[in-house]
Order: C-alpha cells, then structure tokens, then sequence
C-alpha cells in the first residue's frame, strides 16, 4: 500500500509514495489537531456517496483506486483510498480540506489511535471555537435592547 498514517502528538501526516503522490499532487499531507473535528470509520460505497464529483487535481480508476483532490470550496476533499472495504474518515474545520479520506490496513485501530491522541492535544490545550458567538438580533452595543 503506497498510503501511510502516521500520528502525532500535535497532529497526524498521510505520507503518499508513487501513483497516490502523483495524483495527490504531494508526497504528504501534515494536518494539525486544532483542525479536526471528528474521526470515524465509514464504508466505502458511503465515503464515496458523500463526495463530490469533481477531481480538482486527482488520479482515479473505478473500482480501484481514488487519490487526490476532489471538489472546490467548502465541500473540497482529500482522498488516498485503494481497494479497502472500510476507510478513515477524518472531518475538518477550515481549508483547504473539509474532510480527509485514507485507506489504511487497519482502520478502526487508526481511528482509535487517532482519537486517543486528539483527546490528549485537548487536554494539553483547550480548543478555540470555529466561530466568534453571535450577537443576539435587536439587542444594542451596550446590551440594552
């Protein structure tokens, strides 16, 4: 297999050797944990369904293999995923990527890994939120409404 995971204290890499780097566009992809959002195992045919269709750059042959970008904007996606009947599927927040999804030999040992080791990076370092909290509508500068 040309796709590796590795974890991190601070965050995990998908290392890309042959084919998968050269349709990936990179022989690795370095994501921090402040990014994640969620890990989870998902079946192939529903990663797949829950994709775009768009290869913005990207190498695929059906049934085979799918490495590369997929989509544009909020909805882009990074893809390294052979024949595996089950995949990592790594939620995100903020871009480039939306989601990042790996076939690795052992999946839901990985996503154990990778939860385990996002659960210590939050308890190292408290997390920020995506987004500053909104005002409530009508209520004025100086809270009188």
């Amino acid at each position: 297999m040309a796709v590796r995971l590795d974890v991190g204290s601070a965050g995990f890499t998908v290392r890309l050797s042959g084919l998968d780097a050269v349709g990936g566009g990179r022989g690795e992809l370095v994501v921090p944990f402040d990014r994640v959002l969620g890990v989870r195992v998902m079946a192939r045919r529903d990663a797949l369904v829950s994709s775009p269709r768009l290869a913005a750059p990207a190498l695929w042959w059906p049934r085979r293999f799918r490495t590369g970008c997929w989509g544009i904007g909020e909805r882009r996606q990074f893809w390294a995923v052979h024949d595996g009947a089950d995949l990592v599927v790594v939620y995100l927040s903020g871009r480039p990527f939306h989601r990042v999804v790996v076939d690795v030999d052992e999946p839901r040992l990985t996503r154990r890994r990778l939860d385990a080791a996002l659960l210590a990076s939050k308890m190292r370092s408290p997390r920020l939120p995506a987004r500053p909290p909104r005002r409530a509508r009508g209520v004025a500068r100086d809270g009188i409404g």
